[in-house]
């Protein structure tokens, strides 16, 4: 795939877009990765990127990625949309994936179209590849404003999305032949407005504002409450922050304090935000992090015995009344690896549920006081065992 290395074709990349050195491009994503040695090596560089690839019976790519600590999700273009909102990466890229752009009217590159941040760029590479002669190739973005996009005529193909369709629909929604058009109102969700990294992590997003009941002050204040949760964490399960926790979930985001605060430390956290709640990804990702939608009623997009550390904050509590307590615990159980643990942050009333079913997963759990010492809500520190079933209980 690389022939000379991904570090020096990284190299080639930056020397052709600077703007991946200078912390302008934060969040990429790799469609078609492999066995994403593009996403590794940009990690070590302080660019966060997805990699997407199929499930693949020959090669499992991506849980060799996950197993080398890069972020990574099972996913195709196909059908649906993919599980992302709209203007999310400042950069996508594509390495002999073998996506037919052009089939289908270009639907699968609308689709990266919709998911790129404007101002950001689409790089796609194959053989053979003349970085000196074709450079112009790279220097492709997409368009900072919507100036081009009023000057099409009505007739054009492919036409603009109309207002039926939301932009950052991510689940279970169908492509369509259009383009989605950014809306004129966050211009500052353009990667040439945003905060260069690290800045950006800790910036107010201008899309906050698409929340209900979400402002500056809240935004601010969940930034501080999950600075003084991480501390408290740290405490309880004192391998967080060190090297023996690499891949990490936050099995129901908000704005992504969870992972903000722990930037610092050598993890990487996929942020899941419900399908089904109140849509917060945008902000997640105009911070400079990562995440994907989700419905916790269903599996997720991973290969089994792959997460170090999940962490959920009132997960049971929201979402109860929809999916039922135990498939959740086994799919939690699933891609948990031996060995690995589980904050789980939780109303009282359910964690002694949640206590019960964990013991018989043969999870060891204890439970602890919030950093608040309150009663109506308790911490459920869980560790996933190795064990085997015996051969008297195989017949």
């Amino acid at each position: 795939m690389f022939p000379n290395g991904v570090g020096e074709y990284v190299d080639l990349m930056q020397d052709l877009i600077p703007e991946m050195k200078d912390g302008t491009v934060r969040t990429a994503i790799d469609t078609g990765c492999g066995v994403a040695s593009w996403g590794g090596d940009l990690l070590d560089r302080g660019i966060l990127t997805v990699s997407l690839a199929p499930r693949d019976n020959h090669e499992a790519q991506v849980q060799f990625a996950l197993e080398r600590g890069i972020p990574a999700i099972l996913g195709v273009i196909s059908t649906q949309r993919l599980p992302f909102p709209s203007d999310s990466f400042d950069m996508a890229h594509c390495s002999r994936c073998l996506i037919p752009w052009t089939e289908f009217g270009g639907i699968y590159l609308m689709e990266i179209h919709r998911i790129l941040r404007p101002g950001g760029f689409w790089v796609l590479s194959g053989p053979p590849v003349n970085y000196e002669r074709r450079w112009r190739g790279w220097n492709t973005t997409k368009a900072k404003d919507n100036s081009c996009y009023e000057k099409l005529a009505r007739d054009t193909y492919p036409p603009k999305c109309d207002d039926s369709l939301e932009p950052d629909s991510g689940w279970y929604t169908p492509l369509r032949a259009c383009f989605v058009v950014p809306d004129q109102k966050y211009k500052k969700s353009g990667l040439t407005y945003m905060p260069k990294w690290p800045e950006r992590l800790h910036a107010t997003p201008e899309r906050v504002t698409t929340v209900h009941g979400t402002s500056t002050s809240t935004f601010s204040h969940d930034s501080g409450k999950w600075k003084k949760r991480i501390q408290h964490y740290k405490k309880l399960l004192p391998d967080l922050g060190t090297d023996k926790i690499r891949n990490v979930m936050d099995m129901n985001t908000v704005y992504g304090g969870f992972a903000a605060a722990l930037i610092n430390d050598p993890l990487w956290v996929m942020n899941v935000v419900s399908a089904y709640g109140p849509n917060t990804l945008p902000v997640v990702y105009d911070r400079g992090l990562i995440g994907t939608f989700h419905d916790w009623c269903e599996a997720f997009s991973t290969y089994p015995r792959t997460y170090d550390l999940l962490h959920l904050d009132g997960l049971f509590t929201a979402e109860s009344h929809r999916c039922e307590m135990k498939y959740v615990l086994l799919e939690m159980d699933r891609i948990l690896r031996p060995g690995g643990h589980a904050i789980i942050r939780e109303s009282a009333y359910f964690v002694d549920a949640i206590a019960t079913i964990a013991k018989g997963m043969r999870w060891g759990c204890r439970k602890e006081n919030t950093e608040y010492g309150v009663d109506k809500e308790k911490i459920l520190i869980c560790q996933k065992k190795l064990w085997q079933s015996s051969n008297k209980g195989s017949r």
